[in-house]
């Protein structure tokens, strides 16, 4: 994180541990934060596939790319995933 937001240009970062909102509902900060992002950076990785709010995510971006025609989502895998999970 701090190499992203110190690189030249910065990377403006969304953390949900830094910067949702608390006290707000999650799916509203999930959703507010995809929608102001130029770009949605997935690190896919065996916790990524069983949480149902990263999934959440995963899913809210695919259906922004198909609604808004656009390429906004970057996967990138950490670590191989078994079929099973």
């Amino acid at each position: 994180v701090p190499e992203l937001e110190s690189a030249h240009p910065p990377f403006a970062l969304c953390l949900h541990k830094r910067d949702f909102q608390p006290g707000r509902w999650i799916v509203d900060n999930i959703i507010d934060s995809i929608e102001k992002s130029h770009r949605t950076l997935f690190v896919l990785s065996e916790h990524f596939v069983t949480s149902e709010w990263c999934r959440y995510e995963l899913d809210f971006s695919h259906f922004r790319i198909i609604d808004e025609h656009n390429d906004s989502a970057v996967l990138v895998l950490l670590e191989p995933i078994k079929k099973e999970t």
